[in-house]
């Protein structure tokens, strides 16, 4: 597997230049972020348990925040079964009962509403989602990157491709940008999984506009009115 060290071995020898280590390692970082955005990847499945009195819990530090893809929770301590936790965001002023189950984001933290209490804690928590890559730095060059071997020529490419559009080849940098875009096709085209469907059952009773009730007698209320007061 190529090294960061073996790819700016690449890149220099392709395209003669000046630019430092650092530049051009930040430049491959922000091609490989660009290409699992562009072709996700979904972690192996993150699991955690509930904690009393606790509504937030840390992602997982390699969790692409806008790539969850379902997040679910068990029905009782030791059951088999899990629900599934529509997501609502925080900004929403969706008005929802206090009692209702869902989850939403703040910055770097899952929200799990309703809060657990000690009946409910060490509840499993299951978190699907889809992966960031490792981030590349120019401190550690014998890192290998987590894009696939076989298309790691896309760093090369998208560096290439950044150092010419600097200097003002305008030539050398379509040229590059010509290559990358031919084997990022051909990279989607292979390693592109379909991504499953994650169903939530639609909610269909009749309600009074603008009310999403937890519950008979529940009280109304926006997400953000959920959240704890001070975070």
């Amino acid at each position: 597997m190529p090294t960061i060290q073996q790819l700016l071995n690449t890149i220099d020898t392709t395209y003669r230049n000046s630019y430092s280590i650092a530049q051009k390692v930040e430049w491959m970082d922000v091609t490989q972020c660009q290409i699992f955005q562009k072709v996700p990847k979904e972690a192996p499945p993150d699991t955690f348990p509930t904690q009393a009195g606790v509504a937030f819990y840390q992602l997982p530090s390699n969790c692409d925040r806008f790539g969850i893809k379902q997040v679910m929770i068990k029905r009782s301590v030791g059951s088999s079964g899990f629900s599934t936790l529509p997501y609502l965001s925080i900004e929403s002023g969706e008005q929802i009962g206090s009692a209702t189950q869902f989850y939403s984001l703040l910055e770097d933290q899952l929200f799990i509403n309703p809060m657990p209490t000690e009946t409910d804690e060490g509840k499993a928590i299951y978190l699907i989602y889809n992966k960031r890559p490792a981030a590349l730095s120019a401190s550690d060059l014998t890192v290998t990157p987590d894009l696939e071997e076989d298309f790691q020529e896309l760093l090369v490419l998208g560096c290439l491709e950044r150092i010419a559009r600097a200097r003002g080849e305008i030539d050398d940098k379509n040229n590059f940008a010509t290559d990358y875009n031919a084997l990022l096709a051909d990279y989607e085209r292979q390693y592109k999984l379909r991504q499953p469907e994650y169903y939530t059952p639609r909610d269909v009773l009749p309600r009074r506009r603008g009310q999403w009730s937890g519950g008979r007698g529940t009280r109304s209320s926006s997400v953000a009115d959920l959240i704890p007061s001070g975070l």
